[in-house]
């Protein structure tokens, strides 16, 4: 048996350990709820554009255009291989089948990202939400997600009615 100054070492030794094994233990969980906490404001704050575009759409009873509907599909995308940088998307409204549209937009020269994204959502048919801002500048966001591309609304066709 060993007394003395040596056994009070080993002791302490054993108490610091434990001290730090606690210590680290305690930022993990701290730092997995700071985690959990960041992704759920996340969550909130898509979920809050999702609902605030529905709720600008749903303003106007009969829609006059393709961006007035409260989603979109992308049905096909087709970029001018050269030239300005003009994109063309075939939409349609998944709530009435029937209706499509035709829109010509421009996307920022040199912008490769945002053509990726639309062909991306247009081979997943994923839910779009558009924006249209002041100066014809649109706003393609993709539902539950933060991801949007920005362009220029050149020309739309008619909607027909279904």
């Amino acid at each position: 048996m060993v007394n003395g100054p040596a056994a009070n070492d080993a002791g302490s030794s054993r108490g610091y350990r434990r001290i730090v094994i606690v210590a680290v233990a305690l930022a993990c969980v701290l730092a997995f709820i700071a985690a959990g906490l960041a992704w759920t404001a996340r969550l909130v704050h898509i979920g809050n554009l999702d609902a605030h575009a529905l709720a600008e759409k749903t303003a106007a009873p009969s829609p006059a255009s393709a961006l007035d509907w409260p989603e979109l599909r992308l049905r096909s995308v087709i970029a001018q291989p050269s030239g300005p940088p003009l994109v063309l998307l075939r939409v349609g409204w998944p709530a009435y089948p029937r209706r499509e549209a035709t829109l010509l937009v421009a996307v920022a020269r040199g912008d490769k990202g945002s053509l990726s994204l639309l062909s991306e959502w247009c081979a997943a048919s994923a839910s779009i939400s558009p924006v249209l801002r002041y100066g014809g500048e649109l706003e393609l966001r993709r539902r539950q997600s933060l991801e949007c591309v920005h362009a220029v609304l050149i020309a739309e066709d008619g909607t027909p009615d279904a």
